[in-house]
């Protein structure tokens, strides 16, 4: 039974937020001191955690320690009971007000796809923002992805200044592990070094005022969390770090109160003295009785999905075409040797599939550079789009150069006058400071010439370049009234040691949630080795629950055959059939493991070869590697955010997820993670050993099945000290 003692704390009125608005000025962790400054005394002289109510229903109570829109589904008041009993051990445990623990909103949009679609939709809010900016992120990487961010940040400071109004206050934090952060473990990185990390400069941001700081808890204590709030109206959760990475990724729109505990969890998080403080700290949001879906959202005029679709088509056609002309096989065995005509055709061909995207710019070309090693731009921004058209005829995406609305093409073929009414509805007017602008350069649309014209319609042949017509990286949310959505988080955890699970949010949602399974439990991770999970997945396969993964083959393999990592996934998932098969019951059937296999493949891709198409290091339209973190249960619960399976995410790192519960909302997800992949058509292991085998007997692995050599976990050494320091987009 929950404690009064918590009943208590979720009831209050009191939140960082408040009591931070009236002293602004004061650091964050001094208002947290000050207000569970009696939290001891309270549970002694509440006799440790009396009943509130003898004769209440259990979930009934639980469900009135929360700021639900109903009464949530009993599966989810279920796994919130369990994280309410931390709270009486640290009522900070998630990283929020009690308060806020347990909040509601809407989601009118999820992206499931490549880093730069998801950089386009921050640079849009960013774009917009009329008063504060709190972005977060595990590793801030001078890429391409960062000049989306840099370019959104001087076009808010020029709209800024248009206006007259007064600076847009911004905080950005990261984490890049400092030796100073041994004594002090929030650094305050000053702007005469911003330029070196791709920041803009305060000269090119008079509009703005901007402060970053440096995070991270010596020495596992990685900052691993990804959010940004805008105004206190809007917040993304996502997957990604701010860097260029050929993963799958994943993001969520959020609009409602849960924005405000997203935004208290922010100012924890930051904990110094904010310089100048945000400004809407005092000015809560006022909620709409009506929230708008679609085109009617002010934040999604911008998206069409019809347009991103055949753009997409286009793109990864020509992808494919450069590929054949080079000679280069999609899925030949082996990584090239460097120095090799393959290597060559890469590195000279990196920069331009970058560039390519239709969602990828660099506002500030001249002082990009690439973080995997493929150079910078050397093209002004003006004259990217006639470079791209220039080397690639056959993909004509439409662009727009200046700040008005993306252009919508309303003769394209097939498109509706429905949609053609709405384009044209949407260009009126264009410039000013109304304008649903995004970024310098935003291709919107495709078209398709000579033979090419029917690859917008086709669906995978094997690697022929072509997708399906479901593949959609944008998911506009039918509408729908505010849901109950409760935050799971992890603070961070710097001793080296497995510490134990029951203190963290995020660790006994996971863990609640699939004890309470009856029926399924779908997990989608890059990496899956944490013991707790492990165990868990094989108690719900022995209770004859249907147990889903998606995993990459051969990611981050080094780093995860270290002693006390958990083991590769090929380990993993060769253990858990093994000891399935070898109990005797039939549970192995309820256990299916799929290697993650990119919507425009056949077969499992090896990320230990870095195999995507014919590159090496570079960015791929429909993702080399699967960097969600999803867990969903009965179809009815979903857990998303930043928190891997794996060990550094169970035990170490401080994360941020949500709990949302909507059946609607679960099944849209499940739709769009296999829309925009074809793991489940073709990614399935065995149930006898782990392996994948094609139909024919093809073998494919990364690391193997067997048990990791003592020289293969030493070297794998370096991979963990990258991982901390948030390089290699976990």
């Amino acid at each position: 039974m929950v404690s009064r003692h918590v009943l208590e704390l979720c009831i209050s009125p009191k939140t960082l937020i408040s009591t931070l608005a009236k002293e602004p000025d004061k650091p964050a962790s001094r208002i947290v001191k000050q207000l569970f400054k009696n939290h001891g005394a309270t549970i002694k002289n509440h006799g440790g955690a009396p009943n509130v109510e003898e004769d209440a229903d259990e979930l009934d109570l639980v469900a009135k320690c929360g700021r639900f829109p109903h009464r949530p589904s009993d599966l989810f008041l279920q796994i919130y009971k369990d994280v309410l009993h931390i709270l009486d051990i640290d009522p900070l445990a998630g990283q929020v007000s009690p308060s806020l623990l347990g909040n509601s909103g809407v989601i009118p949009l999820s992206v499931v796809s490549v880093i730069p679609d998801i950089m386009n939709h921050y640079a849009d809010l960013i774009v917009h923002a009329e008063a504060e900016i709190f972005l977060a992120t595990n590793y801030w990487e001078r890429s391409l992805s960062s000049d989306i961010i840099a370019g959104s940040l001087r076009k808010l400071s020029e709209r800024v200044q248009a206006r007259g109004a007064a600076k847009v206050v911004m905080k950005l934090i990261y984490d890049r592990g400092n030796v100073k952060q041994a004594v002090k473990h929030r650094i305050l990185v000053k702007p005469v070094y911003w330029s070196r990390i791709g920041l803009p400069t305060e000269d090119e941001i008079p509009g703005i005022a901007l402060e970053v700081i440096n995070y991270h808890r010596p020495l596992l204590g990685t900052f691993h969390a990804k959010y940004l709030v805008v105004d206190r109206r809007v917040a993304c959760l996502n997957s990604n770090n701010v860097q260029d990475r050929p993963n799958i990724e994943m993001m969520v729109h959020l609009e409602g109160p849960i924005v405000d505990s997203i935004y208290d969890m922010a100012l924890m998080s930051w904990s110094n003295a904010m310089n100048p403080p945000l400004p809407l700290l005092a000015k809560p949001p006022t909620q709409p009785d009506v929230y708008s879906f679609k085109r009617d959202n002010e934040n999604l005029k911008y998206i069409d999905p019809d347009a991103i679709f055949k753009t997409t088509c286009a793109y990864l056609h020509e992808q494919h075409v450069g590929n054949k002309a080079q000679g280069i096989q999609p899925n030949a065995r082996g990584r090239p040797q460097r120095g090799s005509s393959v290597e060559n055709v890469i590195s000279s061909k990196c920069k331009d599939f970058i560039v390519q995207h239709p969602n990828m710019q660099a506002s500030d070309p001249s002082s990009s550079v690439d973080a995997m090693g493929c150079g910078s731009l050397k093209s002004k921004p003006e004259n990217l789009r006639d470079e791209i058209l220039e080397k690639y005829p056959n993909m004509t995406p439409l662009l727009r150069m200046d700040s008005a609305k993306p252009i919508i093409d309303t003769n394209l073929q097939g498109q509706d006058t429905d949609d053609a009414n709405a384009n044209d509805s949407a260009q009126s007017g264009s410039g000013g400071s109304s304008d649903r602008s995004v970024l310098t350069i935003l291709a919107t649309a495709g078209t398709f010439t000579g033979s090419h014209s029917q690859s917008s319609d086709s669906h995978v042949q094997g690697d022929d370049g072509s997708i399906s017509r479901d593949f959609c990286p944008h998911i506009l949310h039918e509408p729908h009234k505010p849901v109950p959505i409760a935050m799971v988080n992890r603070c961070p955890t710097g001793t080296p040691g497995h510490y134990y699970v029951r203190q963290f949010p995020q660790d006994v949602a996971w863990l609640s949630a699939v004890r309470y399974a009856q029926k399924s439990v779908f997990i989608q991770t890059p990496t899956f080795n944490a013991s707790p999970i492990v165990s868990g997945t094989l108690d719900a396969c022995r209770r004859g629950v249907q147990v889903t993964l998606y995993l990459d083959l051969g990611f981050n393999d080094q780093g995860e055959m270290i002693p006390f990592q958990g083991g590769t996934n090929e380990e993993v998932v060769h253990r858990m059939y093994t000891t399935l098969n070898s109990e005797g019951n039939g549970a192995e059937k309820h256990l299916e493991v799929f290697w993650y296999t990119a919507k425009d493949q056949t077969k499992p891709l090896n990320a230990a070869m870095r195999k995507r198409n014919c590159m090496v290091r570079t960015v791929s339209l429909t993702g080399m590697l699967l960097a969600v973190k999803f867990m969903s249960v009965d179809n009815q619960i979903a857990i998303l955010g930043s928190g891997n399976q794996d060990t550094q995410s169970w035990f170490h790192s401080q994360e941020v997820n949500i709990m949302v519960d909507s059946a609607e909302l679960v099944s849209a997800w499940l739709r769009g993670i296999d829309a925009n992949q074809n793991t489940r058509l073709y990614g399935r292991v065995s149930d006898k050993d782990g392996v994948w085998r094609s139909q024919d007997g093809e073998v494919v692995q990364a690391s193997g099945i067997a048990a990791s050599s003592f020289f293969k976990r030493l070297k794998g050494l370096g991979s963990v000290i990258s991982r901390i320091r948030g390089i290699g987009g976990f």
